[in-house]
């Protein structure tokens, strides 16, 4: 069963999607201009004198606060004769607002930074970045992650993928959103990469709001390789997810998402609770989020479902939003108060999938504020204070919220 569920998740349609390929072909010439600041290589060297050596790692230890591990690995790579333009580095940095922990990450992965020209190199950049919406937090929290952003050439590079995104995205906004979820869209060949990838999408009917959805929610789909964006394009496709609907966008990003063996785990799990394949897909091609919830909440919820709700797959498959939610801080309060409410006489009916659903405002307003003059520990449990449900409340996820993949 579960070969026959991985078959039907992961195989080719009749007629595959095919990425064309571009009219000329990167020559050797092209690949060695690197988009990087040329004059860091002779100031590179893996060979460091003694007294070189020494000032370096004081110089790493002391002015920028890498520990003397992390100070030796990176005097490695870079060798300081004086210490002149590394301070103006670090002055540079902390005038854009980096904190001494955001330094010490950058010099930390990328300590030839040290190196680079402060107003030639450097600056543009960041005045760059700051230009387009990234500052303060974001942009320290953007380039400690990936100092190398720093060393990529604006006029080549960066600036033409910024305005090439945008014509996508329409806004400096949105562009900023989706770089912050995959920073190589700034670095990537774009036209080589993404846009044979969007043509394609195009072709075979996904409309412009479907291919902005999935460029904000998951841009590293649109960045691999084109052999595997076409195995999962066509398998999603194959499952009867239309590419007409956002939900294909979200289906597109979860599955890119998910290494094969992770896949091939999660879909044996549902199988062992009793689910069908139908059921399975079906589930899959509503909410694709089901199969980025970890193996033990998609079994713990399951397990209250069954025992206390009385729902089984057929219920939740067609429902599957309810299984990435926190058993913790939803699912429990809320069958908490529904049970005080129904034993009060002044609700009727069982506990269905639209009351776990539903936006929290609205939950309060419709179950909590509505009733609490007359049963007022609603409000305690609400907060998950009441004890009920059989312990139920007790059993920690510590998971808020949906569960979605990350992030990064």
């Amino acid at each position: 069963m579960l070969r026959l569920v991985h078959t039907r998740l992961v195989s080719h349609v009749t007629t595959p999607l095919r990425i064309p390929t571009t009219a000329t072909a990167a020559s050797p010439s092209r690949l060695l201009q690197l988009p990087f600041h040329h004059g860091l290589s002779h100031h590179i060297s893996s060979s460091t004198p003694n007294d070189s050596s020494s000032l370096t790692v004081h110089f790493l230890k002391k002015s920028c606060g890498l520990s003397s591990e992390a100070a030796l690995s990176a005097a490695n790579k870079v060798h300081l004769k004086t210490t002149k333009n590394p301070r103006s580095v670090l002055t540079l940095l902390e005038h854009f607002g980096f904190s001494k922990p955001d330094i010490t990450r950058i010099v930390t992965k990328r300590p030839q930074l040290l190196l680079a020209s402060p107003d030639h190199t450097l600056k543009p950049k960041l005045d760059f970045y700051q230009s387009v919406g990234l500052s303060g937090a974001d942009l320290a929290r953007l380039l400690s992650g990936i100092p190398g952003l720093l060393l990529w050439s604006l006029a080549k590079r960066l600036l033409p993928n910024f305005n090439l995104l945008k014509t996508i995205l329409h806004s400096n906004e949105n562009v900023v959103l989706a770089v912050k979820k995959c920073p190589r869209l700034l670095t990537s060949d774009l036209p080589n990469v993404l846009l044979p990838k969007i043509e394609s999408l195009r072709d075979y009917g996904m409309p412009a709001s479907v291919i902005f959805t999935l460029l904000i929610t998951h841009p590293k789909s649109l960045v691999k390789a084109a052999d595997q964006f076409e195995n999962t394009f066509n398998a999603i496709k194959g499952m009867g997810v239309s590419p007409s609907t956002s939900m294909f966008a979200h289906a597109l990003g979860v599955f890119s998402r998910l290494p094969k063996s992770t896949m091939e785990k999660k879909l044996e799990n549902y199988l062992s609770l009793g689910w069908s394949q139908e059921q399975l897909l079906g589930a899959f091609a509503k909410h694709p989020y089901c199969m980025t919830a970890s193996d033990e909440k998609v079994r713990r919820n399951m397990e209250f479902f069954a025992e206390k709700l009385k729902w089984g797959p057929a219920y939740v498959s067609a429902y599957p939003v309810v299984l990435s939610l926190s058993f913790e801080k939803r699912i429990v309060p809320r069958c908490l108060v529904l049970e005080m409410l129904a034993s009060k006489g002044l609700v009727k009916g069982d506990v269905k999938a639209r009351h776990l659903m539903m936006g929290e405002k609205k939950f309060i307003e419709n179950y909590v504020i509505k009733y609490e003059g007359e049963v007022p520990e609603i409000v305690d449990a609400m907060g998950g204070n009441k004890l009920g449900l059989g312990g139920w409340e007790k059993r920690s996820l510590g998971v808020d919220g949906y569960e979605h993949l990350d992030s990064t």
